[in-house]
Order: structure tokens, then sequence, then C-alpha cells
């Protein structure tokens, strides 16, 4: 599974992200990435429901791309 998360802050709920992506295993689930994606709304265009932002849109696709391999 790919693990995203977001918040308004600077943070992007990057400590959420930690327990959740940290005790996944636990409940037998294979983590393949995880992604945090702060200042959402300045990071994100709602209208065209996309991220504007390059480098975590690089992020983004390369986490779903991990979900094919073994």
């Amino acid at each position: 599974m790919v693990y995203l998360a977001t918040s308004p802050g600077p943070g992007g709920a990057q400590s959420v992200l930690a327990a959740a992506s940290g005790s996944a295993p636990y409940f037998a689930a294979d983590v393949k990435a995880s992604v945090s994606i702060p200042s959402f709304y300045d990071n994100f265009d709602v209208e065209q429901q996309k991220i504007t932002n390059g480098e975590l849109a690089d992020q983004v696709a390369s986490a779903v791309a991990q979900l094919t391999v073994s």
C-alpha cells in the first residue's frame, strides 16, 4: 500500500504519516511508500484535481509505481 498525508500547514501531517506507516506492518500491511503533501492549498489545484508542485507530483507518481514492484 501507499500512504499519503496532507495538511494545510507546512508539516504535511508527517507525524500522523509516520505513526501510520510505522504501525501498519503490525497489521500485516505491506507499505511500499509514503508521501507527505505540505501546504495543501498551495500545492493542489482543487478545480483541476491535481498536484501543482512538480516535485511533489513526482514523489506521488514514484510512490504509486512502487505498488507494482514485488
